[in-house]
């Protein structure tokens, strides 16, 4: 499951789906997966969208609202909220200290 996310967590990924790629049933799915990395589906995709993000804003002089969309987020403001809890700030503030180092 975890590389099946490597691969596609840009686009929408229901659990339903998640747990096909591997023939097992969501519920189950995602209980082992979360014993298995100690961590949920949906923590793991955002972190991944997050640090697609992150390298864009970093090589990229693209928007904000472009760079939320092409890291697989569906707006702007779950962008900025998951953005925030997993790095501690927003992004373009993160974008402005890449710049000054």
């Amino acid at each position: 499951m975890a590389c099946y996310i490597a691969r596609n967590y840009k686009t929408r990924l229901p659990t339903k789906d998640l747990a096909d790629s591997v023939d097992l049933h969501p519920d189950y799915a995602a209980t082992l997966f979360r014993k298995t990395f100690g961590t949920t589906l949906n923590t793991l995709i955002t972190r991944h969208r997050v640090a697609e993000a992150q390298r864009l804003l970093i090589t990229s002089n693209e928007q904000i609202v472009n760079i939320a969309f092409a890291s697989g987020f569906d707006s702007l403001s779950r962008f900025n909220r998951a953005f925030k809890q997993t790095t501690g700030t927003t992004p373009r503030s993160f974008r402005k200290a890449c710049q000054r180092s």
